[in-house]
Order: structure tokens, then sequence, then C-alpha cells
């Protein structure tokens, strides 16, 4: 028993006396309460309805017995619209919802409610509509009762690309992330616990070109697991949605996937970079891991960050490493992204990652952290 008390004094003595052991045991906590409060807050704020905004409509044949409560709710539009001139207000997003009063000379009248399910504008309009006409039935009516009638006017293609907007960022940091995470530790940290990498660092080569070299080819390492998965990911989407997103209904073209291309290039550079530092900082490969662990967290919340953002984000969020990448992989999936807006996120990213490059080639000229024991 004295021994084993020995012992377990000596392994914590070792883990109290190692400050980065204990960050890197307590950060992970730290992290997950405030990213999960930060949603939290979020999903709160997006659920919470903006009493300020009040929704649009258009109105066809109401009768007056509803035009005062229609009115009190809702900004409704002058137009004298037909039925179908109205749907097509609904389904271009000009106006949230539209009520359309159908008479019926036997039976009860039908007031039909056209909104479009890619608008959150829309769909909190058409809850708040029909919950607004189930409250005044006098006279009384029906409300969407037609079988044949189409009253969410969202296109497929509408719904595929809005639902990838959301599904594909999230995907792709993920999979880049842990493609990186699989590489990166064994090439710096590995070498330096077998003793090969003191071998390398004293040889001419300059150790700028070591650091440069080693990222080069982790890059490419990564990128090519990552972009397995990917095309794996995309390949099944039509299976993993329950045949929703058919090939023939996404409408990407090959600008689409040459924008997709490079941001995926530059997240890669960025995160191999920063790992690599980390990994430079670390004795051992499990050391490495340990470190890396928490950033790899942070990574992948921020693929996460684009469905909190607004459908038209400024363009300065672009310029944000790695947050603007999600956007624009956001946008490129909604087909809303710009090549201005493209090309911020990877210059942003690819001037991160040069930096982080020249931080690991100062971290290859010093003894002490590339022979730390």
């Amino acid at each position: 028993m004295k021994n084993i008390l020995t012992l377990i004094k000596k392994e914590f003595s070792r883990f109290f006396k190692d400050r980065r052991m204990i960050i890197t045991v307590l950060l992970p906590g730290v992290l997950i309460y405030a990213l999960y409060s930060l949603m939290g807050t979020v999903f709160t704020k997006m659920s919470k309805p903006d009493e300020t905004y009040v929704p649009t409509a258009i109105v066809v044949d109401l009768p007056a017995e509803l035009a005062a409560p229609v009115n009190a709710m809702f900004k409704v539009s002058e137009e004298k619209l037909t039925e179908e001139e109205a749907q097509a207000k609904v389904a271009e997003e000009s106006v949230d919802v539209a009520f359309v009063f159908i008479a019926a000379p036997q039976g009860k009248p039908e007031v039909r409610v056209f909104y479009n399910s890619i608008s959150d504008k829309s769909s909190s309009a058409y809850v708040l509509a029909t919950s607004l006409l189930a409250a005044y039935q006098n006279p009384a009516f029906v409300i969407n009762a037609s079988p044949d009638v189409k009253y969410d006017l969202a296109e497929d293609r509408d719904m595929a690309t809005k639902m990838l907007s959301m599904l594909v960022p999230l995907l792709m940091f993920a999979m880049l992330a842990s493609a990186c995470m699989a590489v990166a530790p064994e090439s710096i940290a590995g070498e330096k616990e077998r003793g090969t990498m003191a071998t390398m660092l004293i040889t001419p080569v300059k150790r700028w070109q070591i650091a440069l070299g080693k990222i080069i080819s982790l890059t490419v390492f990564a990128l090519l697991s990552g972009l397995s998965s990917f095309i794996g990911v995309i390949l099944s989407l039509p299976k993993l949605m329950g045949g929703f997103v058919a090939t023939d209904v996404l409408p990407y073209g090959v600008g689409d996937y040459f924008m997709l291309f490079g941001l995926i290039i530059s997240i890669v550079l960025v995160i191999i970079s920063a790992f690599s530092v980390l990994s430079a900082l670390a004795k051992s490969v499990k050391e490495a891991g340990s470190l890396i662990t928490p950033l790899m967290m942070v990574i992948v919340l921020l693929g996460v960050v684009s469905m909190f953002v607004s459908a038209s984000p400024s363009l300065g969020l672009f310029a944000i490493p790695l947050v603007g990448s999600g956007l624009a992989i956001s946008g490129i999936m909604a087909l809303t992204a710009t090549p201005l807006a493209v090309g911020l996120a990877i210059i942003s990213n690819v001037a991160v990652a040069a930096a982080l490059v020249v931080l690991l080639a100062f971290m290859f000229k010093s003894e002490r952290i590339m022979f730390k024991k």
C-alpha cells in the first residue's frame, strides 16, 4: 500500500508541476462551457421573435370582417392581385404571406395562406396568420383545406441549397480538422520524440525551409484525406437525406466547385499550420494530441457559425480567418456567395497561415523548444 501511495504522489507531483498538462486537461471543459453557452444564447435569440418586425402580406378578396384583424397584425400591400400573382410574390420573397379568400356556393368558404419556408420571416408570418385566422371565425371558414394546392411555395432546389448551406460547412470543418489532426502530431512531435528531428536540424538545410517543407507536405496529405471524405459525403447526400437532394436538383456549376476547392486549400493551410505550431511545442505525439484537441473543438464549432449569421452577412465578416470561410462555404451552397467574398476569405486564411509558418520557422531556430526534454 505504501508503494502505491508513493507512486500516486509521484504522478500527482508530475501532473500539478506541469502547467501545460493542467491546461490541456481543464481547457476542454472550459471551452465546452463557453461554446455551448454561446450556442444557447444564439439559439435563444434566434427562436425569440423580433417584436419590432411587422410581417408583410397580400390579401385577395378577403371579407370585410377579417380586414381589421389582418391589417392590425400585418403590413398589407395595396396591390390588387390575382391568386396566381399573389403566389408569385410570396415565391420570390417580395412579401411574407398571402391571404386568398375562396368563396364556396355550398359549404364553408376557404382562406388560403401561402408562404415560403425558405424565409424565416415568412415561416413566422405563416404561424401568426393561421393562429389569427383560427381565432376569427365570423363568418365561419376553413383554412388551407384544398389538398391539391401547394401552400408552401418554396422550390425543391431552394430547400436543398438551404439545407446544404447549413450542413456542408460543419461537415467540411470537421473532416478537414480530423485529417490535419491525423498527420500533424506525428510529423513534428513524432520526429522530436524519435530523435530524428535533431538530426534534420543539424543538416545544411535552413530551418525555415524545413518548416515550409513540413507545412506543404502535411497540407497535401491532409487535403487528400479531407477531399476523399468530402467527395464521399457529397456522393452519399441523396441517400443521406432520404433522396431529397437529387443530382438534377442541385444547381452548382464549375465556378462554385472551384471556389469551394480554393477555400478547402486555404482552410487546410491554416489548420495544419496551427496544429504544426502546437506540435512543435510538444515533446511527444501524445502531448501534441492533448494540445491540439481543444483547438480542434473550436475549429469544428466554427463550421456552425454560418448557421447563426444572417443570409446576407457584411463583407467584413469574410475577412475573419476560418469564420469567413464557413460563411463563404455556406454562401456557395446557398448560391449567394460572390467571388469577392470568397476571395477575401481565402486571402485572410493564407495570410494567417503565412504568419504561422514564419512563427514555426522561428520555433525551429529555438534550441530550447526543439531540444527540450
